[in-house]
């Protein structure tokens, strides 16, 4: 089965997306509870849901007056498109270069070295 490109998304529009994983569905005033102050203003979120929306990102459902929104994409499968992209694109597709540059550049807890190590052996299993 060949796997849908998503989009990548804008800031704005993966805070909202983050907060409907978060919550798995939501109305506009509850996303809006969760942002960071200063809060956005209503027609902004509705701006931003309908933009994911459009994208293919979100669906909705009539409650009352209103709209409940709920995701359509996994937040994994967004993780995945964005960290393929972010391989590709700056380490030419190689897992070795991306976990070379991370090396040089972070400090890893020998805990996550040795659970790199056991991925790796299942890996080759």
């Amino acid at each position: 089965m060949p796997e849908k490109r998503l989009t990548e998304l804008t800031r704005g529009e993966e805070e909202i997306m983050r907060i409907l994983w978060q919550l798995g569905d939501a109305v506009v005033n509850e996303i809006i509870a969760r942002t960071e102050e200063p809060h956005p203003k209503y027609t902004t979120v509705a701006t931003f849901l309908k933009i994911l929306e459009n994208k293919g990102f979100v669906g909705h459902r009539s409650e009352g007056k209103s709209y409940r929104y709920f995701p359509l994409v996994r937040k994994e499968e967004y993780a995945h498109c964005v960290m393929s992209s972010m391989l590709d694109s700056y380490f030419d597709g190689s897992l070795v270069q991306l976990v070379s540059f991370f090396s040089r550049h972070e400090e890893i807890p020998e805990s996550e070295i040795r659970e790199l190590q056991e991925i790796i052996k299942q890996t080759e299993r």
